[in-house]
């Protein structure tokens, strides 16, 4: 499941998740396919646009470790 995730977001590589960082993964992609209505095409694009709150692409950030970050940016593009 985790790779058919990351594939999605156009990530070549898939970092070791654990348990909780498997669950902020789903979020991250539930949150994407809430904002851009399960278009898989304007997810990758998100994930791989650098971000000036992030001062990188979502992707690797969250390849780097840090879902938290991620899912909090797209917590607030959803409003939430």
């Amino acid at each position: 499941m985790a790779d058919q995730l990351f594939a999605r977001w156009g990530a070549t590589a898939r970092p070791m998740l654990d348990r909780e960082q498997l669950g902020k993964a789903l979020a991250i992609s539930i949150g994407l396919g809430t904002i851009f209505n399960e278009d898989a095409k304007a997810e990758r694009t998100w994930m791989q646009t650098p971000h000036s709150a992030l001062r990188t692409r979502p992707i690797t950030a969250v390849l780097a470790g840090s879902l938290d970050e991620v899912l909090d940016l797209v917590n607030k593009e959803r409003g939430l």
